[in-house]
Formats: structure tokens, sequence, C-alpha cells
């Protein structure tokens, strides 16, 4: 998205902007609404959008600031959020025609705190039904079209699909996601946007439809990683408190090349070119020495997500008559052969390796890994028998690693490749701070690269 469209301008620019008298928040939601109504259909990113709501927050905000009522940087900007959260007066549908049945009595709290923080809500986003699926789609409701494709229709990734191609399509300057086993990032590497998994905690879950209460977290989709940050502050539960403190030296841990595999070439050039990027920084690359392999990571963290939303929506996926997606359904009924004594081993497993977390992460430290193995594929190729897409994210959630995307390459077909930078719990502001250091080192490389004489 160009730097000089005004829906991708860095939020801290909007601010100026309206500061100054140049823009307003009615001119902004206009805009976002028109793009929505003339884009939308074909991308399908929105379940429901709000209009008259989002303008007269818009007008409202706007006599705020007129009056010198500030509320901060957030004020006056549109945003979008998935649809399973809580929203007063309206059904939270949870990506399927099913699971909601009568309108919220309250807002998610973090929702709420959004609004007081002068956020103006444009509408719903799609998503995997029950949040329960990395590619993208939604057999019972339409599967979001990638943006970053023209010809044909690739996956935006899943579960926040629509949340990630309403930012990547310029739709909103936001969105929120949920991530747990990789829901926000791996939608916004494929489609191009920032994304941030947020620590476990950190950011309330109340009001929120839940997939697995074990590894539920919220977090944002945007266009600039202090975007996220502002989203990130505004929502976060006030007694999780930040963290943040100079470490003396960050050292980012990376994993053996093979260990990755299978990558596809473009996405395994690319970490090697990051981690080549980060050094040339001064940051000291070691050894990332994992007990197990990133499948058993992946497995266990979808077999306690099966059984904990097994036990939530039994009585809609055992139930044969109803409209669900059958891939979504079978990863759901999986849960149902997973014994209480299996599960609390499996959970026993998790806690034994969190307490062991010190011997192979330091507070300082972070982990670069490629957030998902490869680029976004057309929807006709998916097998939903397969999980490529969540292997390499579900390390995060099982140890409890905050973790944020960043777009730093393209294939040659235009395609993003995004890398992850993860660190402790509680730790986003040095997640992010690398993560920054990561995109501009990239951006040099590939800006050098280009201003090489060709060889004739």
């Amino acid at each position: 998205m160009p730097q000089t469209d005004i829906v991708a301008l860095p939020f801290a620019e909007l601010a100026r902007l309206m500061a100054a008298g140049s823009l307003n928040s009615e001119t902004l939601v206009t805009e976002c609404l028109a793009r929505t109504a003339r884009l939308d259909d074909g991308l399908h990113a929105f379940v429901n959008v709000y209009p008259q709501a989002a303008m007269d927050a818009a007008r409202r905000l706007d006599r705020e600031r007129a009056e010198g009522r500030v509320r901060g940087p957030l004020h006056g900007i549109p945003i979008a959020v998935k649809d399973l959260a809580d929203m007063e007066g309206h059904v939270t549908g949870f990506g399927s025609q099913v699971y909601g049945t009568a309108a919220a009595t309250a807002t998610a709290p973090f929702l709420r705190r959004l609004e007081d923080a002068g956020m103006i809500l444009i509408g719903k986003t799609q998503m995997v039904e029950f949040a329960f699926g990395s590619w993208g789609t939604n057999a019972a409701l339409g599967a979001p079209r990638n943006p970053r494709a023209v010809d044909r229709h690739y996956i935006a990734g899943g579960s926040s699909s629509g949340s990630a191609v309403a930012v990547a399509a310029g739709l909103v300057p936001a969105a929120i996601g949920s991530d747990t086993g990789g829901s926000v990032r791996i939608p916004a590497a494929l489609c191009g946007t920032v994304g941030l998994k947020t620590s476990w905690g950190a950011v309330s879950t109340r009001g929120v439809a839940p997939l697995s209460p074990t590894f539920d977290t919220i977090g944002p989709l945007t266009h600039h990683i202090d975007d996220a940050r502002l989203i990130f502050e505004a929502m976060r539960e006030p007694e999780t408190g930040p963290r943040e403190r100079q470490a003396s030296s960050i050292i980012v841990r990376t994993p053996q090349r093979a260990e990755l595999d299978p990558l596809a070439p473009s996405v395994a050039a690319t970490f090697l070119a990051s981690i080549a990027a980060l050094s040339e920084q001064g940051f000291s690359a070691q050894p990332l020495v994992l007990p197990r392999k990133f499948v058993d990571y992946q497995s266990d963290t979808g077999a306690i997500m099966a059984k904990e939303a097994y036990d939530a929506l039994r009585h809609l996926v055992d139930d044969p008559d109803l409209p669900l997606d059958p891939a979504v359904r079978s990863r759901v009924r999986q849960g149902a052969g997973i014994s209480d004594e299996a599960y609390d081993a499996l959970v026993a497993a998790r806690r034994d390796a969190l307490e062991r977390l010190d011997d192979l992460l330091g507070d300082g430290d972070v982990i670069l890994l490629p957030t998902t193995p490869m680029p976004a594929c057309p929807l006709a190729d998916v097998d939903e028998t397969l999980f490529p897409m969540s292997r390499l994210t579900r390390l995060a959630n099982y140890l409890d690693l905050c973790a944020i995307s960043v777009p730093v390459a393209t294939t040659a077909d235009g395609l993003p490749i995004a890398m992850q930078i993860c660190a402790r719990s509680g730790r986003e502001d040095l997640a992010m701070s690398v993560a920054v250091s990561l995109l501009a080192a990239m951006q040099q490389r590939s800006l050098a690269s280009e201003n090489q004489p060709q060889a004739r």
C-alpha cells in the first residue's frame, strides 16, 4: 500500500494532520466506508459494516477535538474487529451461521478500551468458522480473498482472514484479530501486514468467543509496527503492566536451517537474508536449541485446542444437520477422542516446558523464524487435511511467547514473505524493537540490490 495513501499513513501522521486541521475523522471514516462499499464484494473481508454508527462516532470525536479534548494518539482513527468479540446490541457470529443466536448485552472490555481511546469501529470482519483453521477458508460463509494476488483467488490465511484483508486492501488503517495458534500472524504474513500476537492474559478475552482458553490471545493487524504498539497499549490489561527495560545486549536465536524444512525456496532465502541483515545491524545471532521439533509443538498445541474447543462446541459439531464447515467440524470433533487424562497430561507437559523456559530463552533474547513456511497459495490448491501454515507459529503459543510478524520481502510474483520475532511473555516492547530493526535492515538491503548496476 503506497505511503501516500491516507488510510495507510502511520497513526502519528494521521494525528498530526488532524491536529493541523487538514484532516478530520469524518473524512477518514467516509473514505474507509467508501472503499469498503466499493471493494468488499470482491474481497469478502467484512461480515457486517456499521456506517451510521461509525459516522456518528467520527462527528462526535471531531467535536471533542475542536473543543480541545483529545483522547490520545488513537483519537478518531477507524478500526475493524474480528467477528468473535461481543459488541453490545449485535450478534457475535464467530464465523458461523449457527453460533450466535442473540445480541450481546455488553461490549468486550478490550473493544470498549479501544473505543474509550477514540477508535471508531467500522465493522466486524470475516474469519474461519470458530477460529479453528490457518488457511483462511470458510465453507459456511465464504473465504476472503487475498488482495496481494490480482488474477486468482489466493488464500488470506486464518483464522483472522478478514481482518488481514481489510488492512492489506486499505479498507481500514487497522483491525483486531485473535491468535490461538498463529491466527493473527499467519494472515498478516500472507497478506503483507504487521500482526502482533500478544502475551497470554495481556489483553482481556472476556466477551470473546473462546476457541481454546489456554491459548487464546487478542492482537492487532496494522500497516506499521508503531501503530500495533499504540493499539496494544490502549487495550492491554492495566494490571499486566509493561515490562520494558533496556537489555545490555540482544541475542537473536535462530534454528538450524534444516530444522525448518520443508520451506519454500523464497522463504528459506529470506530467512537467511534476515539473519544476515540483523547481524549487520549489530545483533548477536546464536543457535536456538529446541528440545522438540516444531511439528511436536504444533501437534500438542492442536490437541489442547481441539479438546477445549470440543468441550465448548460439542452441541454444534455433533449435530449433523447444522450447516458447519466440514473441515472445522472435523477439527473440533478430534477433541472428542482426547480423554480428560490425556488432556491433563498435555497440560502438565506444557507447564513443565514453561518452567524450563529460562534454559531456552533469556529475558533479553528473541527468536527469529519465518512466519509461514510458504507464501499464499490459490484457494483451489488448499488441502484441508494438512496444516503447514501453523507449523512455525504454534511454538509461541505453546511457550506463551509474544510475537510479531512483519513483511520483509516478496516473491517474484509479488506475494508477501514475512518473518516473526518472538520474545518472552510481557516483552512485546523487545519483539517490536527488533522487528523495527529487521524491517529497516531488509529495506536497506532491498534498495542496495535495486541500485546495483545490472550486468550486460
